[in-house]
């Protein structure tokens, strides 16, 4: 009897309610991006092994986010294109080796010479 309380707890604490359904380990990471480049709209484009989020068109000091939850082994990888004027870069927005753990809610500034991830450890990334 005492194993099957222990199941019971183990289930209750992975998949208990008071995540808006989504178990505790598994939270939501949002990357919210802010267009700093100036001038013309800024085209992102984010994609991951399993997803293609599509281009988006962001004006200047406007943002575009998107959440999602990585996986288990820090493996999870969004890679994003930027596109300005004749610019075209490329940047891994969110890279779980790098990332996980510093942010839950990950937040850039896009500009001209490369993003600046905010918060914990802010720092700033040449483009790829």
């Amino acid at each position: 009897m005492e194993k099957i309380y222990i199941v019971c707890l183990f289930f209750f604490l992975l998949f208990g309610s008071g995540h808006g359904g989504v178990p505790p380990f598994w939270r939501d990471t949002v990357v919210t991006m802010t267009n700093l480049i100036g001038g013309p709209p800024l085209t992102i484009h984010c994609k991951s092994k399993q997803d293609d989020l599509g281009p988006h068109v962001v004006p200047f000091r406007q943002e575009y986010h998107f959440k999602f939850q990585p996986n288990l082994w820090k493996s999870t990888l969004f890679f994003c294109s930027f596109q300005w004027a004749n610019q075209f870069k490329w940047f891994d927005i969110f890279d779980a080796q790098r990332d996980q753990g510093l942010c839950d809610q990950c937040h850039w500034e896009i500009k001209p010479d490369g993003p600046c991830r905010l918060g914990k450890k802010a720092k700033c990334f040449p483009w790829k």
